[in-house]
């Protein structure tokens, strides 16, 4: 019927596109999607309150950087004061150079060479705890058999018998096959 009278099909048209264009419904007042609508101005509360944790910590780390604030002080005085100069020493008129220095470097290579004896003897004692589990395992291994029922593994014993669940005969398994 429409497309048989061009006047209705146009009257149709517009009156669909005039629907098109009319305001939408008003929003319930406070609606968030209503661009007029305020958010709420309060702020929330702090959620990185300051704590008897927080303070404790905080009280810690100030103490802590004015130690070091006070030790690096102290030695930017000492490095002004005559004869406190690092790698030298004054005794009178008489200069000493490089002494603390070499005595510096002898720690070092005592260090070291402590250190390195006592990864040494870590490592022998290390070697001899693995030799140890070694043997342990393989005397395990070795040792007698065990017997299980064929219906019910969980039934073990270490000598020959009957299942005390369906009475069957158990069978030796060795124990280095077990699957624990």
């Amino acid at each position: 019927m429409i497309a048989k009278n061009p006047a209705m099909t146009w009257i149709f048209v517009a009156g669909l596109l005039a629907g098109c264009v009319t305001e939408p419904p008003p929003l319930p007042q406070h609606n968030p999607a209503d661009p007029q609508a305020r958010a709420h101005t309060k702020a929330p509360a702090n959620l990185l309150a300051r704590d008897e944790t927080t303070l404790a910590i905080e009280q810690r780390l100030s103490a802590t950087q004015a130690y070091a604030e006070s030790a690096e002080k102290m030695e930017h005085d000492m490095q002004n004061m005559p004869g406190m100069q690092h790698g030298e020493m004054q005794h009178g008129e008489m200069k000493m150079e490089g002494q603390s220095q070499m005595q510096h470097k002898a720690d070092i290579e005592s260090e070291k060479k402590a250190a390195a004896d006592e990864m040494k003897k870590t490592s022998d004692e290390m070697k001899a705890t693995s030799d140890a589990m070694k043997r342990k395992s393989d005397e395990l291994k070795t040792e007698g058999a065990i017997y299980t029922c064929p219906m019910h593994p969980q039934v073990r014993s270490d000598k020959p018998g009957k299942c005390p669940i369906c009475g069957m005969t158990l069978v030796k398994k060795e124990k280095a096959h077990e699957n624990h």
